[in-house]
């Protein structure tokens, strides 16, 4: 990434990430079966809500989640 994030966005791009690789590796259709991916979801919603609690917006958060 060319511009500089803050941690709390850097930890939320990189779980969102995780949950993109898990969902192509399982297929999207088998995510919720998954237990990786589950546990990958609840990480990148909790890394979600301490972003938006750090101040940022949700808009923010979100195109930082898709940069990776």
């Amino acid at each position: 990434m060319s511009e500089q994030q803050s941690p709390a966005l850097q930890a939320y791009a990189e779980a969102s990430q995780a949950c993109r690789d898990i969902g192509a590796r399982v297929g999207v259709r088998n995510c919720d079966d998954d237990a990786d991916w589950t546990a990958a979801e609840r990480r990148a919603n909790d890394l979600f809500v301490k972003a938006e609690a750090a101040g940022h917006s949700v808009d923010e958060i979100l195109k930082a989640g898709r940069k990776q």
